[in-house]
């Protein structure tokens, strides 16, 4: 008997023993040091191995013409930016085939955002360097920390790369041809070079707030379908060796017997710098936390650059659309590669804000998380709908923050609710 309790025993153990060994081959964890060596990040090997094909599969397949590493490269700055893998993404899809990230993020003090984990497939796939930057940026104007970190770049990276971008992480370079914008990148690129072109002006196409007070839980693609038009200025795509960078927005040619574009002033749908100045008020307020210096940014401002808004929708070509919402749902359910939120950074010295009142209110919105009834603000506003309805007005969000100091009252709503005050 004690022989046959122990056979059994034996098979259990063994079979046991068989379940955990077949397990481990399917959840082996490795561990890939992101190459900033700065932390060590357990992840599932078959997991970062899909995403590292899905990600080679975007890249732009044109070589540079010039025995450089890259075609076309875009250099950027970032800080606590839930859209980051979007940015990558639709840029790797239009035909960038290299992007230069400095990392702001405070992770060394445990503030902010760890994007290794996110980075590190793209790493992999040779489409990111990522640069850790820790300045102290609280004193600098955007345009001064833009600079810092843009001469940096083209000085160490821009030699690699036939054409470079410098953008921030909320505008998308966007160029159609022949209802197509999967790489079409290098059209573009092939008719400059044709025509003695050192770089080319792109106009910003401002993109529409849809009168969100919260962060919306989609991509800025789905959430924000709709602009409010052409602004004046404009960013440069330009070849390093040939052009003078006039940071942020301009460029000027090194050789007489060549000359600068300027594209998109005709059909934005076409070709154009999407550019998502609006987004959640929610969003707006991280970055006048850490802000550059707080006082100079203001909710209503950012929110809308000027009164008119078309609030037509963009054109996308279905093959772009298909790409990047195919490609980003794929990657974003992988759980080894989510962004790791760590602590708020510190709040900063704010009360110089023009609309301080107003930032308070919005915090304390944002805090119950109640978002912003458009609807129902204009059933009780007739006049301001109207204003509205003739295109004087982009919604009544904008009315609202605009008359918060003289009284308005703002309607709000939640997932059971609906009410003014």
């Amino acid at each position: 008997m004690e022989s046959i309790i122990h056979n059994v025993r034996r098979s259990k153990f063994f079979k046991f023993t068989l379940v955990i060994s077949i397990s481990l081959v399917f959840v082996i964890l490795v561990y890939r040091t992101d190459r900033s060596n700065r932390l060590s990040i357990p992840v599932f090997v078959s997991e970062f191995d899909e995403a590292v094909k899905i990600i080679s599969g975007l890249r732009l397949k044109s070589t540079s013409l010039y025995g450089l590493k890259y075609r076309a490269m875009i250099c950027t700055i970032v800080r606590n930016d839930p859209h980051l893998l979007e940015f990558l993404l639709r840029h790797l899809i239009t035909g960038f085939s290299h992007i230069v990230i400095y990392d702001n993020n405070r992770i060394l003090s445990g503030y902010d955002m760890n994007i290794s984990n996110l980075l590190a497939p793209f790493i992999a796939a040779d489409v990111v360097t990522h640069i850790p930057w820790y300045q102290n940026t609280t004193n600098l104007l955007p345009n001064d920390i833009k600079n810092q970190n843009s001469v940096e770049c083209l000085n160490n990276y821009a030699k690699d790369a036939d054409w470079v971008a410098i953008l921030d992480t909320d505008e998308y370079f966007y160029y159609e041809k022949k209802n197509t914008a999967v790489n079409t990148l290098n059209d573009l690129l092939l008719e400059l070079e044709k025509n003695h072109r050192c770089g080319v002006h792109v106009p910003w196409t401002m993109t529409y707030g849809e009168a969100k007070v919260l962060r919306q839980n989609k991509t800025l693609f789905e959430a924000y379908p709709r602009m409010c038009g052409i602004y004046g200025l404009n960013k440069v795509l330009a070849r390093a060796a040939l052009a003078n960078f006039n940071i942020p927005h301009g460029t000027s040619c090194k050789l007489n017997n060549y000359s600068t574009a300027s594209l998109g002033s005709n059909n934005i749908s076409k070709t154009s710098l999407v550019h998502y100045y609006s987004k959640s008020m929610e969003e707006h307020l991280v970055k006048v936390d850490q802000s550059i210096p707080p006082y100079i940014r203001v909710p209503i401002s950012s929110y809308r650059l000027k009164h008119i808004c078309t609030r037509d929708k963009v054109k996308y070509a279905e093959d772009y659309e298909n790409a990047f919402l195919r490609s980003y749902k794929r990657l974003e359910a992988m759980h080894s590669l989510q962004i790791v939120n760590l602590r708020p950074s510190p709040s900063l010295n704010i009360k110089q804000m023009t609309d301080y009142a107003l930032y308070i209110h919005l915090k304390y919105r944002c805090a119950k998380r109640h978002e912003f009834d458009n609807d129902k603000y204009l059933s009780i506003n007739p006049s301001v709908k109207e204003q509205v309805k003739n295109g004087s007005l982009p919604d009544g969000f904008y009315h609202f923050m605009a008359n918060f100091l003289k009284g308005a009252v703002g309607c709000w709503r939640t997932h059971n609710d609906s009410f003014c005050e």
